[in-house]
C-alpha cells in the first residue's frame, strides 16, 4: 500500500468520528454518562477535522451531521429509550462523519442495542421478564409497571459505526 496525502485526507474525520465514539463509550463504561465537557472537546475536534479537510466551505454539510445526530436521537430521548448523552455523542459524531454516516449508525446501532439489550436481559436471568415485556408493549400499548433493563448504549452506537465501515469496505 501506498502512502498518498489525498488518502490521508480522506481518512481523517473517519479516524475522528472513531475517536468520538471511542470516548463516548470510554466515558460511558466509567461514569455511566457522556459528559459535558467531553462532548464539547469531541464537537472541538470534529469542527478542526472538517476545517482542515475541507475547510470553511465544508462546515455548512458538516452541522447537517450535528443536526441529524439531535433530530434521530431526540425523540428516543424524550420517550426514555436513550440518555441525553447518547444523543449529544451522536450530535458530535455527525459533525465529523456527517448526516449520512449518522443515519446508518442509528440504524444499525439500534439493531446492536436491541441484540445487546435482549442477551442482557437473558444473561441475567430475565427472560421472562422480556417475554412479558414484549407482550405488555406489543399487546396493551403501555410501558408503565415494566421492569426494564439498561444497558450502555455506547458500545451499540460504536458497533453499528463499525457496521458501517465494514460494509463501505473501510474496515
Amino acid at each position: 500500500m501506498t502512502f498518498s496525502l489525498a488518502n490521508l485526507s480522506l481518512s481523517i474525520p473517519a479516524l475522528v468520528a472513531t475517536a468520538i465514539l471511542v470516548a463516548g463509550v470510554v466515558d460511558d463504561f466509567r461514569s455511566r454518562k457522556f459528559h459535558n465537557w467531553l462532548f464539547l472537546v469531541c464537537v472541538a475536534a470534529a469542527a478542526l477535522s472538517v476545517l482542515a479537510v475541507g475547510g470553511v466551505s465544508a462546515f455548512p454539510i458538516a452541522l447537517l451531521g450535528l443536526l441529524a445526530g439531535v433530530a434521530i436521537f431526540l425523540p428516543l430521548v424524550l420517550m426514555k429509550i436513550i440518555g441525553a448523552g447518547d444523543m449529544k455523542l451522536m450530535a458530535a459524531f455527525g459533525l465529523a462523519a456527517g448526516w449520512d454516516a449518522v443515519l446508518h449508525v442509528a440504524l444499525y446501532g439500534l439493531m446492536w442495542g436491541a441484540l445487546f439489550g435482549v442477551l442482557a436481559t437473558v444473561f441475567r436471568g430475565h427472560g421472562r421478564t422480556l417475554v412479558y415485556n414484549m407482550v405488555s408493549i406489543v399487546m396493551i400499548r403501555e410501558r408503565k409497571g415494566l421492569e426494564l433493563h439498561k444497558i450502555p448504549f455506547t458500545i451499540a452506537i460504536l458497533m453499528g459505526w463499525l457496521t458501517v465501515l465494514t460494509l463501505r469496505g473501510a474496515a
